[in-house]
């Protein structure tokens, strides 16, 4: 595990570097990092998401390979937050709860999961309890959180390769370009 010291992002280009960084960096998946992030979100294009969950598709695991297992969703939220918001930031810090809440409320999800993804639930704290469950369900996001989980355990095919790599280095500037106009009306 390298330990990058990252800042939360100021621009869009400095999170697409941050994932750019991530090229032949591995989690022991049949895919580096950087291939995982795009699979998932364009899997999560495919299914017809917004804009914001694209994003948080594409820069959920930023804290991969960078920081501990257990703290690498959390980690990434922060990067991203003073530049993309809450509703990502949150999405991207609880897709690791995700996969716990379905581990828990869907017997048959465990064996859905890659072993390595089976492993690093364990070290993300198992599965949750039952005010944990409820905490998690309750969060208006809980369904987005919940669609960016399948499709990160969907996006690990090493037989697949995201050749569309411009529409989300695009799509993530677009985000990043409406979230500091809305704060510039905001602050109007």
């Amino acid at each position: 595990m390298t330990t990058k010291n990252l800042e939360p992002f100021q621009t869009a280009d400095e999170a697409w570097a941050a994932l750019e960084e991530q090229q032949g960096m591995s989690d022991g998946e049949l895919v580096d990092l950087w291939q995982h992030q795009l699979q998932t979100a364009e899997q999560l294009r495919h299914l017809g998401a917004d804009d914001e969950l694209i994003v948080a598709g594409l820069l959920h695991d930023l804290g991969d390979g960078r920081v501990a297992e257990a703290e690498h969703a959390p980690w990434a939220a922060q990067l991203v937050r003073p530049l993309f918001g809450e509703r990502i930031a949150w999405v991207i810090g609880a897709h690791a709860d995700a996969k716990r809440y379905l581990c828990t409320t869907d017997q048959g999800y465990w064996s859905t999961l890659s072993p390595i993804s089976q492993q690093t639930m364990i070290q993300q704290g198992g599965l949750m309890s039952q005010e944990e469950v409820s905490a998690f369900a309750a969060n208006p996001w809980a369904e987005d959180a919940l669609l960016l989980r399948k499709c990160d355990d969907a996006g690990k095919n090493p037989m697949y390769e995201v050749t569309d790599i411009q529409f989300f280095r695009i799509t993530l500037q677009h985000v990043a370009t409406s979230r500091m106009l809305d704060k510039s009306r905001l602050n109007e």
